[in-house]
């Protein structure tokens, strides 16, 4: 028993030395970083209202991404600025650890919910969930279902990447656009063979084929979140076999995409507003996932979470096209087919598919009228 006790304690004060300050250098494996934000609502003797503190585990990438990873601490820190509420955080350098940091965290007892962003840690938190039943877990980005203590905000990744993609199958066969060319070919750099990048591709396979049905695109996958080198290669043989625009949505793994974009002088479409190339992003595919972080932690605040899956997509204005940053001039024709198609997918009249397989047969079943 003293042991088991010794144990634990010895655990808890490892925790408890990897937390410093917000703003503070987060460099190892495994660390976690208190954000030194607002405590108003903290409880009080005089019956103050509670606020919410929650932990986060970012993905492989980590903080300073350009990316995903940014976006998600972003949204924390504007649930610090607008409603008070705290968190901390743990940069983990290799998928092995999710699992590890997860029960670290529910060990201390002390977060009202602990988030994880990705499909790459699924498989952790259904290990870890059904071991700490008090515990709440949010899922961002990923759904699972099944679980009492598991509360799921997910994009339509179809929707983030279909209205560019639609662009991309305009842009690729009209001159009027100066990097074009007539070889009528799209590629996609796809992260990993996951059902969330897979859908994510879908989407703009989709796109592309139904405003273009005899449209070219060069697909492959990276292998993961954080390997620019390998992305740019990709990407480099996709405009040399004739691409004249590449998408992506890999992490700080688009970092190699765009590298390859400025070296041909070709377009590219990413999903962070940070890594734009006004002179060769043909918009950027977005996902507006610091408004998932704010709804979540507004739940918390209320008392209305509960575990289920939550879809965000286009109708709720975190799915989109941006074209902030781009200094290539969008035909105003092409801005109102956009609209169109937007306009079909927020009232339902679309339904994307989620596969790439299932593209050809649903761009064929789904055409636009002539």
């Amino acid at each position: 028993m003293k042991k088991k006790l010794f144990a634990l304690v010895a655990m808890l004060l490892t925790l408890c030395m990897a937390l410093t300050a917000c703003g503070g250098n987060n460099t190892g494996s495994g660390n976690s970083t208190t954000n030194n934000g607002s405590n108003a609502g903290d409880t009080t003797d005089e019956g103050g209202a509670d606020t919410v503190k929650f932990a986060v585990i970012f993905g492989v990438g980590g903080l300073g991404d350009q990316g995903y990873n940014d976006e998600v601490n972003e949204g924390c820190q504007m649930a610090v600025e607008q409603l008070g509420v705290s968190y901390d955080y743990v940069e983990p350098t290799d998928i092995a650890e999710f699992e590890t940091q997860l029960r670290a965290l529910a060990d201390t007892e002390e977060y009202d919910t602990i988030m994880v962003i990705s499909s790459e840690m699924v498989d952790a938190l259904t290990m870890v969930a059904p071991d700490y039943p008090d515990q709440k877990f949010t899922c961002i980005d990923s759904s699972v279902e099944g679980y009492d203590n598991i509360h799921c905000l997910t994009a339509s990744h179809p929707e983030q990447h279909f209205l560019s993609g639609v662009l991309a199958g305009l842009a690729t066969q009209d001159d009027r656009f100066a990097l074009s060319n007539t070889d009528n070919t799209l590629g996609f750099c796809i992260a990993m063979d996951t059902p969330t990048s897979n859908a994510q591709a879908a989407g703009f396979l989709a796109g592309a084929k139904y405003i273009n049905p005899d449209v070219e695109i060069l697909t492959s996958y990276i292998g993961g979140y954080n390997d620019p080198s390998t992305a740019k290669e990709l990407a480099t043989t996709m405009y040399e076999r004739g691409a004249d625009i590449v998408s992506t949505n890999s992490g700080s793994s688009a970092l190699g995409v765009f590298n390859a974009a400025t070296e041909q002088d070709q377009y590219v479409i990413g999903t962070s507003l940070a890594m734009v190339d006004g002179d060769h992003s043909l918009c950027t595919s977005m996902k507006y996932v610091q408004q998932m972080v704010l709804a979540e932690c507004q739940a918390l605040l209320d008392g209305t979470w509960s575990a289920r899956t939550d879809v965000y997509g286009i109708k709720d204005g975190v799915c989109d096209y941006s074209l902030e940053g781009v200094n290539t001039e969008i035909p105003q024709d092409i801005i109102d087919q956009l609209d169109e198609v937007k306009a079909l997918i927020a009232d339902g009249t679309l339904v994307l598919p989620t596969e790439i397989d299932a593209v050809d047969a649903w761009v064929a079943e789904n055409r636009p009228a002539a």
